[in-house]
């Protein structure tokens, strides 16, 4: 990149920074109003917490291992499994970048493998972003809504995806760009972001790698890759 496009980039970085960017992510209580929510965030672009904005779903109220165990233990489900917890993620090696195996297991046993704490362990989550709420976990609806009514009001139109995701403290989504207005509802837990604006893309590395996937060899105990690429 030749220092003229460079500093041109760096005065928008700073430009946003200074009149456009706060920051920090602005907290609120409770839902909003659609237009509030329109004006407010959707419009500048800019992320917000919602603190308590779902308290009124039951999955509030009901949900726990003890309770999805019983109720959907035996529901086969699809699982992301990495020997690191980093899934759609460059390898370590820096050469290829890395889908998880998916497996499909009953729910219950899911479970367990998140109550096996040792970090030897490979690492289990459910991630699919293919509305699997609507899908193989339909049962939950109830739970929670198919869709969240003042983001819809917002936006003019329904949500393309409605997810369940479930995981533990290893499992890491890598950095990537996301074209969809999201909203993430967490029933327990945290689940923790890291934020970067469009204006700061020109400092961050990126190039395309060969796409691959890990496989596990169940006789040895170890990982291999299957390439899904050719190389």
């Amino acid at each position: 990149m030749c220092d003229t496009i460079a500093e041109g980039f760096k005065i928008l970085q700073d430009t946003a920074n200074d009149l456009y960017l706060q920051g920090r992510v602005a907290e609120v209580e409770g839902a909003p109003e659609p237009l509030e929510f329109l004006r407010e965030w959707v419009s500048p672009n800019v992320p917000v917490i919602l603190k308590k904005a779902c308290k009124s779903f039951a999955a509030c109220r009901k949900w726990s291992p003890q309770f999805l165990r019983e109720k959907i233990g035996d529901q086969i489900v699809t699982v992301a499994v990495t020997p690191n917890g980093w899934a759609d993620a460059v390898s370590d090696d820096g050469k290829f970048f890395m889908l998880p195996e998916e497996r499909q297991m009953k729910f219950s046993d899911f479970l367990d493998r998140l109550n096996e704490k040792s970090e030897l362990n490979p690492v289990f989550y459910m991630q699919q972003q293919n509305s699997n709420l609507t899908g193989e976990m339909k049962c939950l609806i109830g739970d929670v809504p198919e869709e969240i009514n003042w983001a819809s009001t917002a936006f003019g139109v329904k949500p393309d995806a409605a997810n369940f995701w479930m995981g533990d403290q290893r499992a890491v989504t890598s950095t990537h760009k996301d074209p969809y207005e999201n909203i993430y509802c967490v029933i327990h837990g945290v689940k923790q972001f890291l934020l970067s604006p469009p204006t700061d893309l020109p400092s961050m590395q990126y190039k395309m790698f060969p796409v691959a996937m890990y496989e596990k060899v169940v006789l040895f105990l170890l990982w291999k890759v299957a390439f899904m690429t050719k190389i």
